[in-house]
């Protein structure tokens, strides 16, 4: 739709983060909103947000070695960069299927707004292919990078256990480190030795896209029952998994796999790093609101984190009638 044309053409020019580390939520939550049938409602929003965003970085120089500059921060707009002189030179699904299994091992890059915000560009240059569009993707991309961040041990499921189980079975962290950015606390991790061992025992999905299904709606629930305290912090266990699934037929099947155990890596992690700062409440009882008052009190609500864990529930709702679903949207209108 142009309505989203325009507002990615707005956010080009802006970093990719503010206020000392919070990723730049603009252009995917817009393409939320869009997939959440309210475009009336993106250009509204984008005025709003915008006022926190600040100019892109400086450049550095241009990419050179790429396993030198994966990870490093400063060189977050000569990704970008890199990217977009990618596009020049080969299609976009070309760049995308080269670089999904160089990034994927760093899912955790930007406490997963990385990946969730390359499969947002991912969708909407699919859907119609545009310069804003493919800029996006560029951006994303080269946010991904620039941020590439592994958790400890390798992301391999490998056991015997059910979701269930292995969640139950994940350690926890007693010790909280430093820092108040998700992705410092994710750090921490390194101090929990028995963490790989316990990502590794849950037992490998027959099917990736029913696997990504049973990860969104698991940790829905996980974030009815402890993200009270710390809500935007367990939503992204459902987002990632979520915006993932939406653009899993575009990727190589080959990468499925591979994803998929890194997102349930990082979403083990998101409980082992936070679940000891939760207080444990029971699941809602009662019907849920319908999808047409989720979406309208997500955007009422205005708040970023609401509208993307409102797109990305309804969405799987759509595909899975769950209550969990429509109950965690609910919740996060309420909270945030």
């Amino acid at each position: 739709m142009e309505v989203l044309d325009g507002a990615l053409e707005r956010f080009a020019g802006t970093g990719p983060e503010f206020g000392g580390g919070l990723s730049s939520h603009g252009p995917m939550a817009a393409e939320a909103l869009v997939g959440l049938g309210r475009a009336d409602a993106v250009e509204r929003w984008v005025e709003a947000y915008l006022p926190r965003l600040g100019p892109e970085p400086e450049r550095t120089a241009p990419i050179g070695d790429w396993r030198e500059a994966l990870g490093d921060f400063r060189r977050v707009t000569d990704w970008r960069e890199y990217f977009a002189h990618r596009f020049e030179e080969a299609p976009w699904p070309e760049v995308v299927s080269e670089w999904w299994p160089r990034l994927v091992p760093g899912l955790a890059a930007g406490a997963t707004h990385g990946v969730i915000r390359a499969a947002h560009a991912v969708r909407a240059v699919a859907d119609r292919p545009g310069p804003a569009r493919l800029a996006e993707l560029a951006h994303a991309l080269g946010y991904w990078a620039a941020r590439y961040a592994e958790l400890p041990g390798t992301p391999r499921t490998g056991g015997n256990a059910s979701l269930d189980d292995a969640i139950r079975g994940l350690p926890l962290m007693r010790e909280i480190p430093p820092g108040g950015l998700i992705t410092e606390q994710l750090a921490g991790l390194g101090a929990v030795g028995s963490f790989p061992e316990a990502v590794g025992a849950l037992r490998p999905p027959a099917d990736v896209d029913a696997g990504l299904g049973e990860l969104t709606r698991t940790f829905s629930g996980l974030f009815l029952t402890h993200g009270r305290r710390l809500p935007v912090v367990f939503l992204h266990a459902v987002t990632a998994p979520a915006a993932v699934r939406s653009v899993l037929p575009l990727l190589p099947g080959a990468l499925h796999r591979p994803t998929y155990d890194a997102l349930w890596q990082v979403a083990a992690g998101i409980y082992s790093a936070f679940g000891t700062r939760a207080t444990p409440e029971p699941l809602p009882y009662g019907d849920p609101p319908g999808p047409e008052e989720v979406a309208a009190r997500a955007v009422d609500n205005g708040d970023e984190h609401a509208i993307k864990l409102a797109e990305a529930c309804l969405r799987e709702h759509a595909r899975t009638p769950d209550p969990v679903y429509l109950h965690a949207a609910a919740r996060a209108a309420e909270l945030l």
